[in-house]
């Protein structure tokens, strides 16, 4: 599995979301910007990407995820400072 795989995994899952990864090995980077995030708490967005790619992280194909779910506002935001 690599970064694009990854993408492709999780897109059908947020249709209208911008998803970003990157991976070393099987360590991966992820940045999931999606309006299903909205009025979730931070660790409600990780446990809804985390809970997707459970069976890829059993199977090893994933070792270590970082996530990062932000809503569109927050993406925003985060753009707007840079």
């Amino acid at each position: 599995m690599n970064a694009d795989d990854l993408i492709a995994f999780l897109q059908p899952y947020f249709p209208e979301g911008f998803i970003q990864a990157a991976n070393q090995g099987n360590k991966f980077d992820v940045r999931v910007v999606d309006s299903s995030f909205e009025g979730k708490r931070l660790v409600q967005r990780q446990q809804a990407v985390y809970g997707l790619v459970g069976d890829i992280i059993a199977s090893g194909q994933i070792h270590a995820l970082n996530i990062q779910a932000l809503t569109p506002k927050e993406w925003d935001e985060k753009q707007a400072n840079q």
